[in-house]
């Protein structure tokens, strides 16, 4: 290995003693091993990050040398991480690339074409994605060999994590609405409006009294006044802003006050069920965090091993 390193650099030196062209030189920005990563791709690499990671903002100069960093020491870890592969002589076989494409296409319920399709959009090819869904597949058999014996997560740690973040557990507040509807005719007079107020503040009235809004629908739709009934389930703020003003503190079996909706119809609301969100129960939801946590140690324990490659390694950052 030391041989091979000398006469690689050796190699790198006389290169870099060549004539130079007047056409942008790619230069070497880390020697790893016997590999190189160069400016060329640390740049791409900086740029994937604005693009994803910064938003697509424009980094300050501060910023930028601190992520081209962190991109560089990601690339480090990369290709020391692609030389043990290398050295293992782990191999993706193409029934085994298949069959994990077959597996992403069944969870998002994805034909072949529409998966092409839907990488296209995201400016990636089929060709790049399965290169990409390759490298995970062997970085995912090399922690299985170096780290998973080290994985540990106890029925404690399940709990404490489950305490800790019991709101990403609660499950989202609705509420079942009915409601009474008085169409204002096209045309109407103020004296008309006036007398369809006053039965909208009537059958509210009523409700509030504890009629019930079918039994006081039905009177109001013999005479072609109203009509209504059942709305459904929703979640907060998923109505129109002036209804979900009119509901919003509500409880419970009560009705609000009469709102004169967008198209200028008058309504009456009352909140039939008002479910603020329970927390899913622990049996429910210890299979799902104990994934989590396995994912979680799982990755810990692999950054842990990578730092030791580093260390282990020859690495000559040159920018």
């Amino acid at each position: 290995m030391k041989f091979c390193r000398i006469f690689f650099l050796l190699l790198l030196a006389c290169g870099l003693a060549l004539p130079l062209r007047a056409e942008t030189v790619t230069k070497v920005a880390a020697v790893v091993n016997d590999q190189i990563i160069t400016t060329h791709q640390l740049e791409k690499a900086v740029a994937s990050y604005t693009e994803t990671d910064a938003g697509g903002r424009t980094l300050s100069a501060a910023e930028r040398a601190r992520v081209r960093g962190e991109v560089l020491s990601k690339l480090i870890e990369q290709s020391l991480v692609q030389q043990k592969i290398d050295e293992l002589g782990l191999k993706v076989g193409d029934e085994e690339l298949e069959k994990a494409i077959e597996d992403v296409q069944n969870q998002n319920q994805l034909t072949r074409d529409q998966l092409i399709t839907a990488l296209e959009a995201q400016g990636m090819s089929f060709a790049d994605y399965k290169a990409n869904l390759a490298k995970q597949i062997l970085r995912f058999k090399l922690i299985g060999r170096e780290v998973q014996s080290k994985v540990e997560v106890t029925s404690q740690d399940v709990r404490d994590y489950f305490r800790d973040h019991i709101d990403d557990y609660r499950e989202e507040p609705y509420m079942r609405i009915s409601r009474i509807t008085f169409p204002v005719p096209a045309g109407a007079t103020r004296e008309q409006r006036r007398q369809l107020q006053a039965r909208a503040e009537q059958a509210r009235e009523r409700l509030q009294a504890g009629a019930s809004l079918d039994a006081v629908l039905s009177g109001l739709a013999d005479e072609g006044l109203a009509e209504g009934g059942d709305m459904g389930v929703f979640k907060e703020g998923e109505l129109t802003p002036v209804f979900d003003r009119a509901i919003r503190d509500l409880r419970q079996g009560e009705t609000s006050n009469v709102v004169q909706g967008p198209n200028g119809a008058l309504y009456v609301f009352k909140v039939d069920v008002r479910e603020p969100g329970s927390i899913r129960q622990f049996d429910a939801v210890k299979g799902e965090i104990e994934k989590i946590l396995l994912e979680q140690n799982r990755e810990q324990r692999f950054h842990e091993w990578a730092k030791g490659l580093r260390k282990e390694a020859y690495i000559d950052i040159r920018i």
